[in-house]
């Protein structure tokens, strides 16, 4: 098994202060890359991990003159951006029927336009680099299956998935274009969507590796995207969420 590093490569994560992006974010330090992260609040305590600091850029990648400014922050500062991770997205439960059309247009500018925008104004950094280049855009389970509550999040995860195998086309050769559908993952804000520890638990049965996913099982699919294991794949998907979930017919069929 080859080694895997990342010194003298530069990671660009956007919500990599907190949950699944800052473990994606120590994981490459670990790894020795140097890791840029962008959010809009600055951290009580930067990312760090074997003597490596995270570089934080305020952004909020929604507004166009907020990502212009951080983008020419990158620019001044970095020779090179080598892999972007499009991570930040999310969104609270809402029911379509009584949802405003600002809170929908909101999570698809989050969740879909935001990445777009991002990885638009990134590839022409990578494009005129010599060495190839990776895009990975974290999607979800939603984007595949009904999710009420959350119409327009999955929808719009969904697109990504769409817009990764489409750019994976377009920005080829020089640059490599996947994508990661996630599953159920333990984080701290997991109270908010599944309850307490009961109710996780509850959730992890549905799973048939019977755990609830982790947020380093996500920086680990990553990395294997961004590193030479992956260099003859791109316009993937790959699935991270413990066999996605146990049909619900096997619970009350009664084959004979």
């Amino acid at each position: 098994m080859r080694n895997i590093n990342f010194k003298n490569k530069s990671v660009l994560i956007t919500g990599g202060t907190r949950g699944i992006g800052a473990h994606i974010a120590k994981t490459f330090l670990k790894l020795d890359a140097r890791v840029i992260v962008l959010a809009r609040n600055r951290p009580k305590k930067l990312i760090q991990a074997k003597g490596n600091k995270a570089i934080f850029i305020k952004c909020d990648i929604k507004d166009l003159e907020s990502l212009d400014g951080a983008i020419s922050i990158i620019k001044s500062k970095f020779k090179s951006i080598d892999i972007l991770i499009n991570n930040a997205g999310g969104s609270p439960l809402a029911k379509t029927i009584t949802a405003s059309p600002k809170f929908h247009q909101s999570i698809i500018d989050l969740n879909f336009t935001a990445p777009l925008n991002v990885s638009q104004k990134i590839a022409k950094i990578m494009i005129k680099q010599k060495t190839v280049s990776n895009i990975i855009n974290i999607s979800s389970v939603t984007a595949t299956r009904p999710t009420p509550g959350s119409a327009a999040y999955g929808a719009s995860k969904g697109a990504l998935v769409n817009l990764s195998k489409t750019l994976a086309v377009e920005w080829a050769p020089k640059i490599k274009v996947n994508s990661i559908i996630v599953g159920y993952i333990e984080t701290e804000n997991s109270i908010l969507h599944y309850g307490g520890k009961r109710e996780l638990a509850k959730v992890a049965k549905k799973i048939p590796l019977k755990r609830m996913g982790r947020p380093q099982d996500v920086a680990d699919a990553c990395v294997f995207f961004a590193s030479d294991l992956a260099k003859w794949v791109t316009g993937s998907s790959l699935e991270v969420h413990g066999g996605g979930e146990i049909p619900s017919y096997l619970e009350v069929a009664k084959p004979k």
